[in-house]
């Protein structure tokens, strides 16, 4: 065999893995390769060598042309997994509190885009910290505020432009804080709990087709099969995390967060069909913020205001109760005291 026919056996044995172009952080230097992934060719062409930094530029041009996704080789997964982390450290531990508020947002969607592609359990091990330091943060910057609408400011603050899983899941773990403590849940482990379980709550939507994802995050049409495919990504999330990220802090409340999220006390929910009865007290408070951050996203920035939203899903729900109407009650109430706690 020939130099030229090896290179080409060596390149079939070569597997990739897609990773976002939002993982990569500018002007950093990589130690791993980057490759784009040409469908006319079928062939994955090296962008970034190893030990080089991706520019702002270079970000901008692929962004420009609608390249989201990028490719490493799977042997590569774990020096990207300790790159993820090690930004995701640096970007918590921003000191100034206005730069700190947008790294918030920049490490949930390195988290979040991470979660496929951990390969190790000390992959898996970063993933689980980086989570809690993340929680840490959002908890720490809800708890030292008393007044709830300001509090729900900074969250409006974090909203995307564009509606992605990781931006939706860092506002209903965020959102998810607010409410259990104005709810009157203040202890430690339970806003914990609802941070995590409000951050992986639709983990199992990373085991659906993207086309999925996009039209759920975009409220848009459905075909049946998708509908039913939609339905399965609470299981899906439980699967993935009992099987994959096995850890202390992915506790029963955490699981039940997963599971429950879409089922209505009126039981016409999701997978189960549960009614209030049969439903668990954090799941509950978690699908009022899904439903929230859901609202957020369609109103105007500058329109947004959490006593409108909640009276609109008040509204909506009618007769037939879908989200919890004591629970309902009670934030409303803290509205209008101004009260977080």
């Amino acid at each position: 065999m020939d130099d030229k026919e090896e290179g080409k056996e060596e390149e079939k044995e070569i597997e990739y893995k897609q990773i976002q172009i939002l993982d990569l952080l500018p002007n950093q230097v990589l130690n791993f390769d980057i490759f784009i992934y040409l469908p006319t060719n079928n062939k994955y062409v090296k962008y970034i060598n190893a030990n080089d930094a991706m520019d702002f530029d270079q970000l901008q041009r692929l962004k420009f042309k609608k390249i989201n996704e990028l490719f490493i080789k799977k042997d590569d997964l774990e020096k990207y997994n300790r790159y993820v982390s090690s930004n995701v450290r640096a970007l918590l531990n921003t000191g100034n509190e206005e730069s700190k508020h947008k790294a918030v947002k920049v490490a949930a969607e390195l988290i979040i885009n991470s979660i496929d592609t951990l390969s190790s359990d000390s992959d898996i091990l970063e993933w689980n910290n980086n989570c809690v330091e993340l929680i840490k943060t959002v908890i720490d910057d809800i708890v030292q505020t008393d007044d709830i609408s300001t509090a729900f400011n900074k969250i409006s603050d974090l909203l995307s432009k564009e509606p992605t899983l990781a931006n939706h899941s860092l506002i209903v773990s965020s959102l998810g804080v607010i409410f259990a403590m104005s709810l009157g849940n203040s202890a430690p482990r339970t806003l914990t709990e609802i941070a995590y379980g409000g951050l992986v709550h639709d983990i199992g939507l990373s085991e659906l087709p993207a086309k999925v994802s996009e039209k759920y995050f975009n409220c848009e049409e459905m075909t049946l099969a998708e509908k039913a495919l939609l339905k399965e990504h609470p299981k899906k999330g439980v699967i993935l995390l009992q099987k994959n990220i096995k850890s202390k802090n992915i506790t029963d409340n955490v699981l039940k967060i997963v599971f429950e999220h879409h089922e209505n006390v009126c039981g016409k929910g999701y997978p189960l069909g549960l009614s209030y009865d049969d439903l668990s007290y954090l799941p509950k408070i978690i699908s009022i913020a899904d439903k929230v951050s859901f609202k957020m996203s369609s109103i105007k920035k500058e329109d947004i205001s959490l006593k409108y939203i909640i009276l609109k899903l008040k509204e909506e729900q009618g007769e037939k109760e879908i989200l919890d109407k004591k629970m309902i009650k009670i934030l409303l109430e803290s509205i209008s005291h101004g009260k977080s706690k």
